[in-house]
């Protein structure tokens, strides 16, 4: 895929719990939509720089922030805190961006953890967006955590709820390109950390996900690979089947969970985008 020069405008923001949170915007001259991307566990925005370039071949602008314990926002590293502490950079976010790009359809796009966390903020707050796309989102894991594991967590989370411990993501499953998984491995802003409160507040979270059965308020996309050894795409496939509304599930047979850093990337970049202009 060829690359484009995009501008680059990096700014920040103190957050709550009074951690300073960087952002990134990809400038598109006037574009007919705007997305705000929400990363996922233990990496950082940047890394959806050939996201951003293929989307301003679209005319559609990317935006995101990097989580508090993530990238080159604050806090200790995994320790994004509690959903709702999350809510409150995606609510800033979407201000920023609104700001920016006044009058145009504004989009939320979700990956694995940050799937979560978008379709969780849209169900709980309700906001003002023209859709929500979810990429391999943690709905369900492919294994559930084991009953002492969370009954430690919820022991930690009452006295030490910025208990750190190794989140277990094995990076050889994000994609099944090897360039892809060296520059993560050799990226020194990610990181393999997640605290008991993030941890925790996240696992109750997708169980509420996997458990909604009612109207979404605005337009979803969920997409998924078959392949994902990282969160289980039936738990895509079961919201996508619950849900009321103008829902729609795309699997991709044999990708892997970083769907567009797959081999296929363009094919399904293409799909993505369409979405978003059919629902401008």
């Amino acid at each position: 895929m060829k690359s484009l020069p995009l501008t680059i405008e990096e700014y920040s923001w103190t957050g709550p719990k009074g951690l300073s949170i960087c952002a990134r915007h990809w400038v598109v001259e006037h574009p007919k939509a705007a997305v705000c991307l929400v990363h996922g566990l233990g990496e950082h925005c940047a890394r959806y720089r050939q996201v951003a370039e293929y989307f301003a071949k679209r005319g559609i602008a990317l935006s995101g922030f990097d989580l508090p314990g993530h990238g080159r926002s604050g806090g200790s590293r995994g320790h994004a805190f509690s959903t709702e502490v999350i809510f409150e950079n995606i609510a800033r976010l979407l201000k920023e961006v609104s700001a920016k790009y006044p009058g145009i359809p504004l989009f939320l796009y979700g990956q694995s953890m940050g799937g979560n966390l978008v379709l969780s903020y849209t169900l709980a707050r309700r906001p003002t967006v023209s859709g929500v796309i979810a990429t391999s989102s943690w709905i369900r894991l492919p294994e559930k955590p084991s009953p002492l594991l969370v009954a430690f967590g919820c022991m930690m989370r009452r006295v030490l709820p910025s208990f750190t411990q190794n989140s277990g993501l094995n990076p050889r499953y994000i994609s099944r390109d090897d360039e892809v998984v060296r520059a993560y491995q050799s990226d020194s802003l990610v990181h393999n950390r997640i605290s008991v409160e993030t941890g925790l507040s996240l696992l109750e979270a997708a169980q509420k996900l996997d458990a909604f059965a009612g109207k979404v308020p605005v337009p979803v996309l969920l997409i998924h690979g078959s392949a994902d050894q990282i969160t289980d795409p039936a738990g895509s496939e079961g919201f996508a089947k619950r849900a009321k509304g103008d829902v729609t599930f795309k699997r991709w047979d044999s990708l892997y969970h970083e769907t567009h850093n797959e081999p296929e990337k363009e094919v399904v970049l293409a799909n993505m985008a369409g979405w978003i202009e059919t629902h401008s």
